[in-house]
């Protein structure tokens, strides 16, 4: 593939489905003032060619997979194609449930480069709840996996048993009632050596560079925050995050929480593929110790 002309930055989106939220995704890039760019959308096996269509006429190119090969593996196949083609001075991975406002955002990013000569940046992620959730509580540490991995062992099978699901909901709506409310302190100053939240990050030529895969490739979904946490440990990245930079994310917007038996196989499958992730990083872990 012959290389194109120099590009600064190339916006990586993966896409499943929801086609209104990705197109809204786009059109908030459109808006950019700095338009020396290119929009990279991956389709990971949505299946539908109307969809396509319409992608295709918004963006500089589709990838379209012919199975659902999950986050870290779809993102991978836009990065592929973006090294390859465009070889960009920054792959800005986001979500497609994700909304850019601020005009300015590629001048902030080279902003940030110029001063800190980032291997990864993050920005605030405002949700609708409040700011930010970057930085993000990635685990640190095996005990904090194990637990983790603990947990989800639970939850699986609470939700494949009627009567622990009873429980569970129960419990759940009493929590809810003595919960007190506490403002969010979270992302308010600039931060160095910090874990970043998978939704939006922004990689630079220099990090790219290093690896073959941006993002590990051995799981599906979930937790994808840890393993890039273990290796800008592992290989002394550097992981910045500010502030200034802002994107909105749609978060939770994807489950329907009517505790019908369709949102329990999902919850179970959420489970399962986190159980699985956590599994591999503990074991990454246990290799690092040896």
């Amino acid at each position: 593939m012959k290389r194109n002309e120099r590009v600064e930055a190339v916006f990586i989106i993966l896409h499943y489905k929801n086609i209104n939220d990705t197109i809204e995704c786009i059109n908030s890039i459109r808006t950019l003032e700095d338009n020396n760019y290119k929009i990279v959308v991956v389709d990971n096996n949505s299946g539908i060619k109307e969809d396509d269509i319409k992608l295709k006429s918004l963006i500089d190119d589709l990838i379209i997979l012919e199975e659902n090969i999950g986050f870290a593996k779809g993102n991978n196949k836009g990065i592929d194609l973006a090294r390859e083609k465009y070889y960009p001075d920054f792959m800005i991975v986001i979500n497609n449930d994700t909304i850019i406002e601020q005009t300015d955002f590629l001048r902030k990013i080279k902003k940030d480069y110029q001063k800190y000569h980032f291997d990864a940046l993050g920005p605030k992620i405002i949700t609708s709840g409040g700011e930010s959730v970057n930085p993000f509580p990635a685990y640190k540490t095996k005990e904090q996996v194990e637990k983790a991995i603990h947990r989800a062992k639970q939850l699986i099978s609470i939700y494949k048993s009627h009567w622990k699901r009873f429980l569970l909901r129960n419990f759940i709506r009493i929590k809810q009632i003595l919960k007190k409310t506490v403002p969010l302190e979270n992302g308010k100053k600039f931060q160095e050596d910090v874990s970043l939240h998978g939704c939006a990050i922004i990689f630079s030529k220099k990090y790219y560079n290093k690896y073959q895969d941006c993002f590990y490739k051995g799981t599906f979904l979930y937790h994808e925050e840890e393993f890039l946490e273990y290796r800008r440990k592992k290989d002394q990245l550097k992981f910045i995050y500010d502030p200034e930079l802002e994107i909105f994310h749609k978060e939770g917007s994807s489950l329907n929480y009517s505790y019908d038996d369709n949102l329990y196989q999902k919850l179970i499958f959420r489970e399962e593929n986190i159980l699985k992730s956590l599994q591999q990083l503990n074991q990454l872990m246990e290799e690092k110790k040896e």
